[in-house]
């Protein structure tokens, strides 16, 4: 898989978070496709909320015990969890692929490396520098 890093910031609370993806995330060309990567507790589920707020949708939880949701907003948003699924690539071609359309932006935790998408991709990677920072890093990913 290559990637491309688009933009890097460091933050150091919610708010700072929050402002970045209000601020760097709200301009995606939908339909996409967003990994957000990280440690267990990094904050993927934060990061999909803040992202999801972008767009007009504020009622995204967790997904863990679901494992996917769909939100209408100013885009269309598709949380998905594979964290613990078996077949994560067999549930998401069964349960996710068909519901993806031109206003669609997918937020992915725990995604496995073996899906083949038609739409653009990206990676919001999150690392814990110290307990009160944490680099996110901005990628656009495709296969050879």
């Amino acid at each position: 898989m290559k990637k491309e890093l688009l933009w890097r910031a460091f933050v150091h609370n919610k708010k700072e978070s929050e402002q970045v993806c209000l601020t760097r995330m709200n301009r995606m060309t939908s339909p996409c496709f967003i990994k957000l990567d990280g440690e267990l507790g990094s904050g993927k589920t934060a990061f999909a909320k803040y992202i999801a707020k972008s767009y007009g949708v504020s009622d995204l939880t967790s997904v863990s015990y679901l494992k996917y949701s769909l939100h209408r907003g100013y885009k269309n948003i598709i949380h998905i969890d594979f964290y613990n699924l078996s077949e994560p690539e067999q549930f998401f071609y069964d349960h996710i692929e068909d519901q993806i359309d031109d206003q669609s932006i997918v937020l992915s935790e725990w995604t496995p490396d073996g899906l083949k998408l038609d739409i653009a991709q990206f990676m919001l990677s999150i690392t814990t520098k110290r307990i009160s920072e944490r680099m996110i890093s901005f990628l656009r990913i495709w296969s050879d």
